[in-house]
């Protein structure tokens, strides 16, 4: 998985997202946002995928629609890649929307391949309803293993003075951030719903894994492209699936982080200037 541009592959590289303009046109947030109103979401307060609680069929038609079209423009930038997991990711209204920064599940064996979400606006938006913020750089920082029964460790905002980068977007302007960035948005204190959607992208020839925790092993389990849209509803109301399990292997340092694991790096990679550790002596 590479992006054509060398020049976005650089800044891809260096950050851990880049933003591509005019990912898609008019008709197709047009025919996005009546694929949205299917949902029925009422009084929406938090962060939202229908992948958590639809039918594995509405979600299946939600991941065509969407992959079927943001196909063109991921050829027009990207080679040797292969994409799945269309859905939408929807911010409500209100202090409960934030997602408070952390990285997203492993889906490829981050060692050898790598993986990102294309994540589209289908209207405006910017700091005031909740766009992304990726830690520049912070997909480096770890080789850990993140999983519904693994989570992610979460970093407040307040915790990053340094390091954070903003991407507003235009309706139809992509950001693409590798699935091991650090990232999160703030909440929404608009009065609409916050609407986007998002795709799944990785190297052509890495197969889609998750991983379980089980005692001191990762458990490595082979799945479909359609994992996310078929089955992650079911892990999530602690329903079995079928297993394919490809490895199993020992804990070992550094692959199950906790919160201070994110703080000691983010502090060697952002150290304190002598004027905010005088701040912070007298802020005790």
């Amino acid at each position: 998985m590479r992006l054509k541009s060398t020049e976005l592959q650089s800044e891809f590289d260096e950050i851990g997202a880049i933003k591509i303009p005019k990912f898609l046109q008019k008709d197709a947030l047009e025919e996005i946002k009546e694929l949205y109103n299917e949902l029925g979401l009422i009084d929406l307060k938090h962060t939202y995928t229908n992948v958590k609680d639809k039918s594995a069929e509405f979600n299946n038609k939600v991941n065509q629609i969407i992959t079927g079209l943001s196909k063109e423009s991921i050829a027009n930038h990207f080679m040797d890649y292969q994409i799945s997991g269309g859905a939408f990711l929807i911010k409500g209204i209100g202090e409960e929307s934030h997602a408070m920064l952390h990285q997203d599940w492993n889906v490829v064996d981050e060692s050898k391949f790598q993986s990102a979400v294309i994540f589209c606006a289908i209207h405006d938006i910017d700091e005031r309803n909740g766009c992304i913020q990726v830690l520049k750089g912070s997909h480096k920082w770890f080789n850990n293993i993140r999983g519904l029964n693994n989570p992610s460790p979460i970093m407040e905002f307040s915790k990053a003075k340094k390091g954070l980068i903003s991407f507003p977007l235009k309706a139809g302007d992509a950001i693409v951030f590798r699935h091991n960035v650090i990232h999160g948005s703030k909440p929404n204190f608009t009065n609409q719903n916050r609407i986007a959607t998002m795709v799944s992208i990785a190297s052509k020839d890495a197969d889609y894994i998750n991983y379980v925790k089980e005692e001191n092993e990762f458990k490595v389990l082979k799945v479909s492209a359609n994992f996310f849209n078929q089955d992650f509803s079911r892990l999530w109301s602690n329903k079995s699936i079928d297993e394919i399990v490809l490895d199993r292997f020992k804990i070992k340092d550094g692959m199950s982080l906790v919160a201070s694991d994110y703080l000691e790096a983010y502090n060697n990679r952002y150290p304190l200037s002598t004027l905010d550790k005088v701040k912070k002596m007298f802020n005790r």
